[in-house]
C-alpha cells in the first residue's frame, strides 16, 4: 500500500447510489491503496448528505455541502481543493463510472 489516493464524487440526489458507490471503492481500494473519498453535494433535498455521513463511520468519508454554488465542475473543482492524497481522481455517483478500475488508473500514473 504505497499510493495515496483522493475520490471525488460530486453528487446531487445520490442517497440511493451512496452505499453501494462506496461499498465498491472500498471492495477494490481496501489492502491495494490508502484512500479517502470527498463527496461534494450540492444541497440535495433527498437525503444524500447524511447517507454520505453515516456512511463516514465505515468508510474514509468526507462530506462537503455547497450551500449557494451549484454545478458538476465547480463540484468537482472544491473536491480537489479539499483532497489531501497524492493522487486524485473524479467518479460519478450513479455508477456509470466502474470505481474498479480506480487502481488500473493509478498504476499508469505510477509508471509515468
Amino acid at each position: 500500500m504505497n499510493a495515496l489516493v483522493s475520490v471525488i464524487v460530486p453528487t446531487y440526489n445520490e442517497a440511493e447510489n451512496i452505499p453501494e458507490l462506496l461499498e465498491r471503492i472500498d471492495a477494490t481500494m481496501r489492502g491495494r491503496y490508502l484512500y479517502e473519498v470527498i463527496t461534494v453535494d450540492d444541497n440535495s433535498p433527498d437525503d444524500t448528505v447524511e447517507v454520505a455521513r453515516k456512511l463516514s463511520s465505515r468508510f474514509p468519508v468526507k462530506v462537503v455541502v455547497r450551500q449557494a454554488r451549484v454545478g458538476l465542475s465547480s463540484a468537482v473543482v472544491d473536491g480537489f481543493k479539499n483532497a489531501t492524497e497524492r493522487y486524485r481522481a473524479e467518479i460519478d455517483a450513479d455508477l456509470q463510472h466502474p470505481p474498479e478500475v480506480i487502481p488500473d488508473l493509478i498504476q499508469k500514473l505510477e509508471e509515468g
